[in-house]
């Protein structure tokens, strides 16, 4: 079995943690190589790594992250926020970061936690698909941005089945990098939309227990519904049954959540679940992190808190479904904008 994450040095522990519950509940796998694509390990952090995967009896390889704006990719990507990365572009290049001899891997974020075995995905048959993913709560004016056909399913790229020979051999990387110069290097959702829009057709999609996300365990189906109103999305009894036996859950930050599962401060659902396999090694710094919320975001987060539901889920709902819609098109039409004007 091949599982590729891509990770910053000061997300180790993160991405470790989810390395550690992959190793864990995947005792039944002979073989598993875990391929991280970095971005300015030390060489510390790399022999942390190593000592993590001699202690389950497994394999861990690094691959510096290639210059997405730089030769051989030349994205042209533009961000609009400091705190932006354009590392989770990576994921869309497997197949030439990979060695050659790997044809399948299954591509994880590093804020999962793997909760079962992973043996019938990693089996399973694509029938000639790229790749297989779970279907993302998104709602049709968002399909509608990203020119996405209706009839088809916005899926949420933090976990991918990949089959790498059938990905080189339809050029995806070459149609990711035509779109995202189309788009002038600024993509909302950044590598996940790129993901949908070139592999339209091209996508097997699983049931929901390989990627339980946060906003479901906090949400009831219903708000939910309220909230996002998805084109497409499973059913109630689907989503009941992956909460109750989730395969992967996805530590996911959302209006309702305060700070992530790894902080003192959180009411995140997963914030138990990742204390139990941060404990499983010694990272060498604490396990939860300290609360460095600014003030403003704490006046926020009591606002939201102290706010009925009833009045709030409409609200939010607007501004997601809505407004944020426009804003992305407004912002989309400037840098278009800017770029024609820079041509002439």
């Amino acid at each position: 079995m091949n599982v590729a994450y891509h990770l910053t040095d000061n997300y180790a522990k993160i991405s470790g943690t989810s390395i550690v519950s992959l190793f864990e509940n995947n005792k039944d796998v002979d073989e598993i190589n875990v391929y991280l694509i970095e971005n300015g390990f030390t060489q510390k952090t790399k022999d942390k790594f190593i000592k993590l995967a001699n202690t389950y009896g497994r394999k861990i390889f690094f691959i510096p992250l290639p210059d997405l704006n730089g030769k051989g990719y030349e994205l042209g990507l533009v961000s609009i926020k400091k705190k932006w990365m354009f590392d989770s572009y990576s994921r869309l290049f497997l197949d030439r970061l990979l060695p050659e001899e790997v044809e399948r891997v299954i591509y994880l974020d590093g804020d999962v936690l793997v909760m079962g075995s992973l043996k019938k995905l990693w089996e399973m048959d694509l029938k000639d698909k790229c790749c297989a993913a779970c279907m993302d709560c998104v709602s049709e004016p968002y399909y509608k941005l990203f020119k996405i056909k209706t009839e088809n399913r916005y899926c949420n790229s933090g976990l991918i089945l990949m089959d790498l020979k059938a990905w080189k051999e339809k050029k995806i990387g070459e149609r990711v990098k035509r779109y995202v110069q189309k788009n002038n290097g600024y993509v909302f959702f950044m590598e996940q939309t790129v993901f949908n829009v070139v592999l339209q057709n091209e996508i097997v999609f699983l049931p929901f227990k390989y990627n339980v996300s946060s906003l479901v365990q906090v949400l009831s189906y219903n708000d939910l519904m309220k909230l996002r109103k998805p084109l497409h999305f499973y059913s109630s009894k689907e989503v009941d049954e992956a909460k109750k036996d989730p395969v992967i859950v996805h530590m996911t930050g959302f209006f309702y959540v305060i700070n992530r599962a790894w902080n003192e401060v959180t009411n995140h659902p997963d914030k138990e679940r990742f204390i139990e396999y941060c404990k499983k090694f010694d990272w060498g710094v604490p396990i939860l992190d300290k609360d460095n919320r600014s003030t403003a975001t704490r006046i926020k987060d009591a606002i939201i808190h102290g706010t009925p539901k009833c009045l709030l889920i409409p609200a939010v709902s607007f501004i997601y479904n809505k407004w944020r819609v426009m804003n992305i098109a407004s912002i989309s039409r400037k840098i278009e904008k800017t770029k024609s004007r820079v041509l002439v």
